[in-house]
């Protein structure tokens, strides 16, 4: 690890052989997707030794690849990873005018999630017109995937992909109220499938409740999740209209997104 000195004075401790790579990427560029060894030692500005030794991590990595001629090519890895971005914004941008409606309809904060690994992160949340915020999940915020409405939806939808990272990782309370048992977990997660949507009872944070539901994309895969949230008395008992108008925007959302019911 490498100490180097940031702007205004502050140390941070950044991987010296990281940050190399990633400068040794950016010599590729529109047009030149394949470089040599020797113009990439050319471009980087490294030694030949250094260049080589950070191409073959790359390469085992899988954002590089040996061409017959011995240069060096971009794998489709690079534009998987920013199609990730790509999309998350479209999806943010299709679902902030629905959940604008949606926080008006339910006078309860609303939020837009995503799977990250064993974690939800929020892109988007839009408080509601009664004045009340909710300290809990922010956006640029994750939360583990077991815990809350909208992250259990996700997990709930995605459950043959992301359950076992999530019960590899523990699931750890928050509450006493948080489902820490494994069994428990996939039957609240059965549940959400059979009634659409999820139901967070004070299991993230002491009292706030929230439901959530999937947003899906073009494929019908679930790719994000909506969910309404607010103190724990104004969410539960379920209120039939408040699971309405939050079905009827992941539905809209979803349409934008391609989606077509079968």
């Amino acid at each position: 690890m490498t100490t180097v000195e940031a702007g205004g004075g502050t140390d941070r401790a950044l991987v010296g052989s990281v940050l190399r790579a990633l400068r040794l990427l950016d010599c590729f560029e529109r047009g030149r997707p394949q470089m040599t060894l020797a113009e990439l030692v050319r471009c980087s500005g490294y030694s030949k030794t250094t260049a080589y030794r950070l191409l073959l991590t790359l390469e085992a990595a899988g954002w590089l690849e040996r061409r017959p001629g011995g240069a060096f090519r971009l794998t489709i890895k690079p534009f998987q990873v920013g199609s990730i971005l790509v999309d998350s914004l479209e999806l943010r941008q299709e679902a902030a005018p629905v959940m604008a409606r949606l926080a008006v309809e339910s006078h309860q904060t609303v939020y837009l999630t995503v799977p990250a690994g064993t974690h939800a992160v929020c892109l988007e949340r839009i408080d509601s017109d009664q004045g009340l915020r909710v300290a809990d999940l922010y956006v640029g915020g994750s939360q583990p995937l077991h815990l809350g409405a909208g992250p259990r939806a996700l997990l709930a939808y995605l459950e043959d992909e992301l359950l076992p990272a999530v019960l590899a990782a523990g699931l750890v309370r928050r509450t006493d109220r948080t489902i820490a048992d494994p069994e428990a977990l996939r039957a609240d997660l059965a549940a959400t499938r059979e009634r659409g949507y999820s139901v967070s009872d004070e299991d993230a944070t002491r009292g706030v409740a929230a439901i959530g539901a999937p947003v899906r994309d073009a494929s019908g895969r679930c790719v994000a999740a909506l969910s309404i949230g607010g103190l724990a008395d104004r969410i539960l008992p379920v209120d039939p209209r408040q699971v309405s108008c939050l079905l009827q925007a992941c539905d809209e959302v979803s349409a934008r997104l391609g989606y077509r019911r079968p």
